[in-house]
Formats: structure tokens, C-alpha cells, sequence
């Protein structure tokens, strides 16, 4: 494996045979461009939680009282008509709880995103190869003239 000085050296004698030479000009470009990456972001997680709940309500009960007293009077006119058949009905009756339960919304979660801008310098270096031409072959006749001109 050949060296760097080895490499230019071989140049340096292919380019002396063949009399001509390129040497290339090299410029280097800067190229800014972008990528989007992830940053953050939020986990919105719904769950579902029981609480227990205890509410007093005060309920009515209605019970049938039958009771029988021994009496000794005579029949009054009021007696007299209530003494036939028939049958009386009383019915009891009583309040139960009644559950209802109705879903209400009382607070909204709002998950969003704001976009902003914003404008950055980016700063680096480029290179270059500046090739600089000086023709030897003039300057030396304008020096040979100036000699001619004495």
C-alpha cells in the first residue's frame, strides 16, 4: 500500500510525461435541510373507577291492624245498615327506594397541538481549492525586454 507522498509523486511524474495537467477544483456546498423528530408527546388513558355511595331516604310502610273487642249494647240505625254481607278490602302499602342514576358530563379534557416556528442560523465551514494560473513565460520576456530597452 502506497503512501500519500508516494501517491503525489507518481502524480507528479505521470502528469511531467504526458505534458498536460488537470488539477481538479474542488468546492464544497453546504446543504441544510431538515427532519422531523419526536420530541414529547402526552398519553390521555380514559378508566372507568367505582365509588361507593350511600344516600338516606325515609320510606313509608302501611300494615293492617285487625282487631276485636267484646261489646254489649244495643243495635243503633247506623248498625242496622251495616248489618248485611259483604266483604271489606283494606290493602297495605309501602314506598320502596327507586335507584335512577344519570350520566352527566362535568369536565372536558381537550388534548391538542400548537405548531410555532422558529428561524435558526446554521454556521459551518466549506472548502475550496483556489488554483491560481501565473504565466511564467511573459514575465520572463517583460524582463528580458526591460534589459533589451537600457
Amino acid at each position: 500500500m502506497k503512501n500519500q507522498d508516494e501517491k503525489y509523486t507518481e502524480e507528479r511524474s505521470r502528469i511531467v510525461e504526458d505534458k498536460e495537467a488537470v488539477l481538479p477544483v474542488i468546492e464544497e456546498e453546504l446543504q441544510v435541510g431538515k427532519r422531523e423528530v419526536e420530541t414529547g408527546g402526552v398519553r390521555v388513558t380514559n378508566r372507568m373507577t367505582e365509588t361507593p355511595v350511600a344516600e338516606q331516604v325515609t320510606l313509608r310502610e302501611e300494615h293492617v291492624n285487625v282487631e276485636r273487642h267484646a261489646v254489649n249494647r244495643p243495635v243503633s240505625d247506623a248498625d242496622a245498615v251495616a248489618f248485611r254481607e259483604g266483604t271489606i278490602e283494606v290493602s297495605e302499602k309501602s314506598e320502596q327506594a327507586v335507584v335512577g342514576k344519570q350520566a352527566r358530563v362535568v369536565e372536558e379534557v381537550v388534548v391538542g397541538k400548537q405548531a410555532t416556528e422558529r428561524t435558526e442560523t446554521v454556521r459551518d465551514t466549506v472548502k475550496r481549492t483556489d488554483v491560481e494560473v501565473e504565466d511564467l513565460t511573459r514575465q520572463d520576456m517583460t524582463r528580458d525586454s526591460t534589459r533589451n530597452n537600457r
